[in-house]
């Protein structure tokens, strides 16, 4: 017989998301990232915006100085989380800048939309899992040390994704990639609790269907000089209308969720200290349908 429900014991995240501390979000040029941000700025924290994508996270910081964040507050850094000496040059700028880091998010990640098998496109499987489960090892591999030594409550975010949980036929690679975050961040969990004096905690954010760029950025990867922008469906624009609003409300009757739901759930587990797994609903999947799901996979192995 299965045991019951019980709530996860909180652990220490007093004061990381308040004035003056400091996050560092890997992957912010847009989604969830960029969310975090401007919900950070909200909070009157300081912000490192490590992206890829210079001009996305130069936007981002416009908008969150547009919100009221400081100048100086909010700055800009580009990395490659694919590249450790990347994801290393940012932990130093945001020491340099900042002097402590209180959260990070390794929010980076790549998809090729169902187009990535068990035995082929080795090129594609490179990109993903070097963009979704190293890059998110090289944010723990630079920066946990020092968030350790710090001495102060903080947290280490890792965005996985459902795929990685129950493996959906189809995008083999990126269900490989979200799994390995999932294992990565509950090893990662276990080190910082078992270091003594650490008061570092790790959390596995896993959102469902999100209204994001990564579509639209999979399609473009994979598709080239082929792909038609009219056809582009994300946060930004939908089937060739460029408006936020249209495109969010577009997303919404398909059942997505918008960003900042997925961070109103993010920043309620961290200021509560629990649950560590992060599980966030959609507009067509609830909770209890998830739990099915996940259940349903594991009976694969109990009841083999």
């Amino acid at each position: 017989p299965r045991g019951a429900l019980r709530q996860h014991a909180p652990v220490d995240t007093a004061g990381v998301l308040a004035t003056g501390k400091v996050a560092v979000i890997i992957g912010s040029g847009s989604g969830i990232g960029r969310c975090a941000a401007l919900r950070c700025v909200a909070l009157g924290m300081k912000v490192m915006l490590a992206d890829i994508d210079v001009p996305d996270a130069t936007s981002v910081q416009a908008e969150c100085e547009a919100a009221g964040a400081p100048k100086g507050s909010v700055v800009v850094q580009r990395c490659d989380c694919r590249v450790e000496a990347d994801v290393r040059a940012a932990r130093d700028a945001a020491y340099a800048a900042f002097g402590a880091v209180h959260l990070l998010m390794n929010n980076a990640a790549m998809q090729s939309n169902n187009r990535c098998g068990p035995y082929e496109h080795p090129d594609r499987w490179k990109v993903i899992l070097d963009t979704n489960l190293l890059g998110v090892y090289h944010g723990g591999l630079a920066f946990a040390p020092s968030m350790v030594e710090q001495a102060e409550p903080s947290v280490i975010v890792n965005t996985g994704s459902k795929q990685g949980i129950t493996m959906p036929p189809g995008d083999t690679a990126y269900n490989v990639s979200k799994a390995g975050v999932k294992v990565l961040t509950e090893a990662l969990q276990h080190q910082l609790r078992s270091t003594d004096g650490c008061r570092v905690n790790a959390f596995l954010l896993v959102p469902g269907c999100v209204n994001t760029m990564n579509r639209t950025r999979g399609d473009k990867w994979v598709e080239g000089a082929a792909f038609k922008p009219d056809r582009a469906k994300d946060e930004r624009e939908y089937n060739g209308v460029v408006d936020r609003a249209y495109a969010a409300e577009k997303w919404r009757e398909r059942g997505a969720w918008q960003p900042d739901q997925v961070i109103d759930e993010l920043f309620g587990a961290i200021a509560a200290g629990t649950p560590f797994y992060v599980i966030c609903a959609d507009g067509e999947t609830t909770r209890a349908m998830d739990d099915g799901r996940m259940q349903w996979a594991m009976d694969d192995l109990v009841f083999r």
